[in-house]
């Protein structure tokens, strides 16, 4: 009966690791941190959009 698994929404690693990228960018001074920090924001916005989660296929991405 109680076999109901509880699913989290934020359960994806993906976005975590995304979001370090950002932070590594913002403070690393090179000469194409802007375009990749403009490419990780595409990503996210995307990511978001689709729905789409990059974890692993065995856990729940969905909510």
């Amino acid at each position: 009966m109680g076999e109901q698994k509880e699913k989290k929404s934020g359960s994806c690693g993906c976005g975590a690791l995304i979001g370090a990228l950002v932070i590594v960018f913002a403070w690393w001074q090179v000469s194409w941190g802007t375009i990749a920090l403009t490419v990780l924001g595409g990503v996210i916005i995307l990511k978001e959009l689709s729905g789409i989660c990059c974890c692993r296929k065995d856990k729940a991405c969905k909510s």
